[in-house]
């Protein structure tokens, strides 16, 4: 149960940081064109973040009950640890996730190449490091 919680509390905070990134990446590309679709151009940009926290921490906290889950049914927790970790094949599991999407979305916006490596870091060190430290409290 307490990686499930673990879980929860690494997904909302993924959602803070994702809703940051989301608002930054909002207010950079209003004049976009995929933008001006979903966004009306009297909308201000800093009002775009409620309801992207509102789709973040909800998306989040749910990827992160299911991590957690799998945490759990994975026993993970039996595992040895490394590089402060609690388990090294669940570190190497959310590594490998946090990793997959960033080639698409480096060639989509080459430009923000830092904001998908900043992002998939924070992927790993919430559900790597600490969802296990979490869990194992």
């Amino acid at each position: 149960m307490n990686a499930v919680i673990g879980g929860w509390i690494a997904g909302y905070a993924m959602g803070l940081a994702s809703t940051a990134a989301l608002t930054f990446l909002a207010t950079r590309m209003r004049d976009a064109a995929f933008v001006e679709r979903w966004v009306a151009r009297d909308v201000p940009g800093v009002l775009l973040a409620v309801p992207l926290f509102t789709g973040a921490a909800l998306s989040w906290t749910m990827i992160g009950l299911l991590l957690g889950g799998l945490y759990e049914a994975g026993s993970f927790a039996s595992k040895p640890g490394i590089l402060g970790a609690p388990s090294w094949a669940f570190l190497l599991l959310v590594s490998a996730l946090a990793w997959l999407p960033l080639p698409i979305l480096v060639m989509v916006g080459r430009r923000y190449w830092w904001l998908w490596a900043a992002m998939s870091a924070c992927f790993v060190g919430l559900f790597g490091w600490l969802m296990p430290l979490l869990a194992e409290r």
